[in-house]
């Protein structure tokens, strides 16, 4: 999960906030400003590219009216995130979400510990434990930690984003190479690697392997390449380090 900003409500012709009486009319204003990911496990879509309410559209307790079709309140998501998000009570007091925290701080890709050929979201390491707890109820809203092995299988979250892993390691590797030629060219290097980035998607595992590098971390950040990421969550003064989104509140800065 990627922190998001995808910006101020759409206007219309007359320069007046966008008003939609169907949720799915948020679809192309939304992938113009985040692109064609789920905002949630940050899969690549396609054609099944849902428009979802963070807030459920259905009444649910404490929220008798239901999610509002405002575009505050939508979200491009997969077809699992979405099925398993379902109707669920939604909050940013128990849950990460991509427009309220930085979730870089938060999350973390792995290996699964018995099946090295799946990869799951996990808490990332160092959390308290109630970070933890936040951490690990989100995993859970969106089934962050799914292994489908059905023979019909409807859920390959765990597959893509262990392609996207051996992707990642195989452009680290190649990077570091590239560094040592006589040719080196550190930008258009850096721009290959953040278009490798947007056809790959499952940016944390971009943003964790090439933290170390400004020059990537520049263009992965690039709107023109990759839009919609949270430029509020990166310190662009100290070679784009990480910073919580959150900074006033002094139990829970993330």
């Amino acid at each position: 999960m990627r922190p998001l900003d995808k910006g101020k409500c759409p206007t219309d012709k007359q320069g007046k906030n966008k008003v939609v009486i169907d949720y799915k009319s948020w679809r192309l204003d939304l992938i113009k400003r985040i692109g064609y990911y789920c905002a949630y496990c940050n899969m690549p879509l396609s054609a099944s590219i849902q428009v979802e309410h963070v807030v459920a559209k259905i009444p649910i307790p404490g929220n008798a009216a239901g999610g509002k079709l405002d575009w505050e309140n939508m979200l491009l998501a997969c077809g699992p995130c979405n099925t398993v998000k379902s109707n669920q009570p939604v909050s940013p007091h128990t849950h990460y979400l991509p427009e309220e925290h930085n979730t870089l701080l938060i999350f973390d890709i792995a290996a699964h510990f018995k099946h090295n050929d799946t990869a799951i979201v996990k808490p990332a390491p160092g959390l308290l434990k109630a970070q933890q707890t936040k951490a690990e109820a989100t995993i859970k809203l969106l089934g962050l930690d799914k292994i489908d092995r059905r023979q019909k299988v409807v859920d390959i979250r765990w597959q893509r984003r262990r392609d996207a892993m051996i992707s990642v390691r195989a452009c680290r590797e190649l990077f570091l190479q590239a560094t040592h030629s006589s040719t080196y060219d550190p930008t258009a290097t850096a721009r290959y690697i953040a278009e490798i980035a947007k056809t790959t998607g499952f940016f944390l595992l971009w943003f964790k392997a090439f933290a170390d590098q400004p020059s990537v971390m520049e263009k992965l950040l690039d709107h023109c390449i990759i839009p919609g990421t949270a430029q509020n969550c990166f310190d662009k003064t100290n070679g784009f380090a990480l910073l919580p989104r959150n900074p006033n509140n002094l139990v829970d800065p993330f």
